[in-house]
């Protein structure tokens, strides 16, 4: 199908943001009414923490099943006020560590610990700024941009196919800014991809330019326009359209939303080299108020956990036609979410879910649109929480899901099967007191009860001591946890087990911080940094990782020996990472999850190490080296750890 030159055309090289956004600023008397709430808000999380602690101190005179009520209570009441992974906890977690660090260590221990932070912040620097975020991303786009020749070169191949599979672009209307409409109207008829149809709904507009730029749009053969009389709602209008849509597959556009100009050839070059991909999604990027782009999400491969926690996949996916019908298409009710929702049911029966790793699609930020402030709408994110609680239930799984710590964010809460017995495995491989006050911690902190503590004296064999105290447990679930860990989730074993205990999991692990509250560990990144680290990823929603440390990792019996446990050609490094690739390749996957909290460690150390050269080697010649190791929940464009990319990530 050539190419039919139109009226919307647009410049080839980029995005065609349309409008600027004018920046208001807020008055004095603004700023000092929000400064006055956040200093109550201040007081009020410092009353919250004091009461924590009373009732910590409160448990630690006593080990009796009262005193665990007591502090399960204040706990869930201290989480349903300070959200885990929010602002306020982390300032909490800074206090209190602050606080610990003095009477434990003295006041020049805390002096080191603010200035460590200092320093950071000083290497940091200007480079952690917005601004320079914004250079470094736009430098970034230059690079990835196709030139003028380029998009010429690849709208001349997709021309030449003979048999193209047709995208259709699905976009429901309802009043958008004209320029916005237009703008979005003509990412799309410019593409470097000719085979596609647009199909736009108008959700009973008011506005008399929108029917004016959308017969104009119809002069091109390829657009479809539907005029609805009576307003349904986005996914009302979305159905409507979609049903003149007859290509292979379609996507969704925004009514005030761009396309770079080599979308389509993108998601169709993917999908002539996957035949079973059923969907096929991008990184994305919000067009900002003043009109330049600086805000990408760059994105993981298909974690279907994190899908159930926040719609990261969102823009631009592009779904098989005939599966969006087969599951009922985008459903009314869900209005605000019904992208989440539908993207949950499709990817419940996808062969295979496939990610371009580069920035095909921009959101708008619009006053009122969730690109600005996803809490401008309530009912979304109460639609989105039901969204996710529909698919748990269509699932089969018996869970609760809770609002996470920010809007558009979700935790699943599973019931737990049973009162399965769990094994605690306290590694310590230099003895001391490390130990004892583990094994303190747990029996004081720990509020699910049906568990067995075991200390194993590790010394120099890791791997064949943790096997066989393994072997010598009973428990249906066991834990590897080192010596250093302290307990700071009084629920943590439970909420470890909620997901251990699902059949498609095979090791969870936890939020570890270092005695001064930074994070130590969110999962472990693999490549580009080294071999394997412990990252700081601001985790927000249980969701995959590569691998876990095995400073808390529980995992069933079953998984550890169908695996044959850890591997003891290992010395003392790498033994966890190794042991979570060998489950993924059983087709298990590896969570991490920021509601289960614990110290570790000492606040001097970082990362994960690589031991000995020994144990690098016999990594690098079983998985392969820092330079080949694949992440797939790593974007390729995210570089770690340079802190601004990071930020990107």
């Amino acid at each position: 199908m050539p190419r039919i030159p139109s009226a919307f055309d647009a410049p080839e090289d980029g995005f065609d943001a349309g409008p600027t956004v004018a920046r208001v600023k807020g008055s004095r008397a603004e700023r000092e009414r929000l400064n006055e709430a956040l200093d109550a808000a201040r007081r009020r999380i410092v009353e919250l923490e004091t009461e924590l602690q009373r009732v910590r101190l409160e448990l630690s005179r006593s080990t009796d099943s009262a005193a665990a009520r007591i502090a399960l209570t204040a706990s869930r009441r201290a989480r349903r006020l300070v959200p885990p992974n929010s602002r306020r906890q982390q300032g909490l977690h800074t206090v209190a560590s602050r606080t610990q660090v003095l009477v434990e260590r003295g006041p020049a221990a805390v002096v080191s610990a603010i200035r460590r932070d200092r320093d950071l912040r000083r290497a940091i620097g200007v480079a952690d700024t917005v601004a320079a975020r914004r250079r470094q991303y736009r430098a970034w786009l230059a690079q990835h941009t196709p030139a003028a020749g380029e998009l010429a070169r690849i709208r001349r191949e997709a021309e030449a196919l003979t048999d193209p599979m047709v995208i259709s672009v699905v976009m429901p209307v309802h009043d958008p800014q004209e320029a916005s409409l237009v703008a979005a109207i003509r990412s799309v008829l410019a593409q470097t991809y000719p085979h596609l149809e647009l199909c736009i709904a108008d959700d009973a507009s008011t506005q008399p330019y929108v029917r004016s730029a959308l017969e104009r749009a119809a002069r091109d053969p390829r657009v479809r326009v539907l005029y609805r009389d009576v307003r349904g709602g986005i996914a009302a209008a979305s159905n409507s359209a979609l049903g003149s849509a007859t290509g292979d597959f379609v996507a969704f556009l925004d009514h005030d939303d761009v396309l770079r100009p080599h979308a389509l050839s993108a998601v169709a070059g993917y999908l002539r080299s996957h035949a079973d991909a059923d969907v096929v999604y991008s990184d994305e990027d919000k067009l900002l108020p003043e009109g330049g782009l600086g805000a990408p999400a760059f994105k993981p491969d298909f974690s279907p956990d994190r899908l159930l926690g926040e719609n990261y996949i969102n823009h631009l996916a592009a779904m098989r036609r005939s599966l969006v019908t087969e599951v009922g298409a985008l459903r009314e009710g869900f209005d605000g979410s019904q992208d989440h929702d539908l993207v949950l049911r499709v990817t419940e029966r996808a062969r295979h879910v496939g990610h371009i790793a580069d920035v095909l699609y921009a959101w708008r930020m619009a006053p009122g649109s969730t690109a600005v402030a996803a809490d401008r709408k309530p009912l979304a994110q109460e639609a989105g929480r039901r969204a996710v609680d529909d698919a748990l239930r269509r699932r089969g799984v018996e869970a609760r899901v809770e609002s996470g710590p920010s809007p558009g964010l979700y935790i699943p809460r599973y019931a737990l099967t049973g009162d399965p017995r769990v094994d605690i495995l306290v590694v310590s491989r230099s003895g001391g007191s490390d130990v004892d006050e583990c094994v303190q911690s747990i029996e004081l902190q720990t509020t699910y009860s049906n568990r067995q503590v075991i200390v194993v004296h590790a010394g120099e064999r890791v791997a064949d001591s943790i096997n066989a105290a393994s072997k010598a447990a009973s428990g249906e679930h066991v834990v590897l946890l080192d010596a250093s860990v302290r307990v700071i989730t009084p629920e943590w074993l439970q909420i470890m087990l909620e997901l251990s205990q699902r059949d498609e999991i095979g090791a969870v692990g936890a939020r570890l911080r270092y005695p001064d509250g930074a994070v130590a560990h969110e999962g472990i990144v693999l490549g580009r940094l080294g071999i394997a680290d412990n990252v700081d990823q601001v985790l927000r929603v249980i969701k995959e990782a590569s691998a876990v440390s095995g400073a808390c990792l529980m995992t069933r019996r079953t998984v550890f020996e169908r695996v044959g446990g850890l591997d003891p050609i290992y010395r003392r490094a790498l033994l966890d990472v190794d042991y979570c690739l060998r489950i993924r390749q059983l087709g298990l996957r590896v969570l991490c999850t920021p509601l289960a909290e614990l110290t570790w460690g000492d606040a001097e150390r970082g990362g994960t190490e690589d031991g000995s050269g020994w144990d690098a080697r016999t990594f690098t010649e079983r998985w392969g080296s820092s330079e080949t190791l694949p992440d797939p929940y790593l974007n390729a464009n995210v570089l770690w750890p340079n802190p601004l990319s990071l930020r990107l990530g």
